[in-house]
């Protein structure tokens, strides 16, 4: 592949699943700017571990709240 045939998309997504993307590089929107982070550091990452470890205990809780 030769340098001509390389692109650079910028995506928001929600999903963990896009975000895992092998390569790409994940910028958070913070309070001074944008900042690095990885999959694992993002709450979309968090969210969904926590749905699918007990997801009748997720969907109790935040119909709870």
């Amino acid at each position: 592949m030769d340098e001509s045939s390389h692109c650079q998309v910028i995506m928001a997504t929600h999903s963990p699943i896009l975000m895992a993307y092998p390569g790409a590089a994940l910028l958070r929107l913070a309070k001074y700017g944008l900042e690095p982070v990885t999959v694992q550091e993002t709450d979309h990452y968090r969210v969904m571990r926590e749905f699918c470890a007990d997801p009748a205990g997720f969907v109790e809780a935040m119909m709870d709240e």
